[in-house]
């Protein structure tokens, strides 16, 4: 079936996708919800922030704090993001510069992602966040 909206279509079965692969992996089967999740940031994160980058909302950080976003803790020296616009500009870059590192735990698995931004290939911010934050992020976005 063709897409009508591709931006909303597309995002609505990206996630669609993700919970087939999420409810496989609660069956016991050998599925990677965590590999899908990122894969799912395309359609949920990269491609809606490509086509609507103007009009992301500058909400301040602690509002989106207040409204129960999960924020990505800065590491280093970096400063946290403003606000929305630059939290999904930021996660977005990360994906599809695929700057990110998964961090496991000790059952070896991964729990952790630490993503970054680079502008003139300088590090520009750095954070970490849990696998849940980050579908919560693509979720409340898309």
């Amino acid at each position: 079936m063709m897409y009508e909206d591709v931006i909303r279509d597309f995002a609505i079965r990206t996630k669609r996708n993700l919970a087939i692969i999420e409810q496989l992996h609660k069956n016991g089967m050998e599925a990677y919800e965590t590999t899908q999740l990122v894969n799912s940031c395309l359609g949920l994160l990269v491609f809606p922030q490509q086509r609507f980058i103007k009009r992301i909302p500058e909400t301040p950080i602690e509002q989106l704090i207040q409204e129960g976003w999960p924020v990505p803790q800065v590491t280093g020296q970096f400063p946290q993001v403003a606000n929305l616009n630059e939290l999904i500009r930021y996660l977005r870059n990360a994906i599809a510069h695929f700057n990110i590192q998964f961090i496991g735990d000790s059952e070896n698995q991964i729990r952790l992602l630490r993503v970054w931004n680079t502008r003139g290939g300088t590090k520009t911010w750095e954070a970490e966040l849990s696998v849940a934050d980050l579908k919560k992020i693509s979720e409340r976005f898309s």
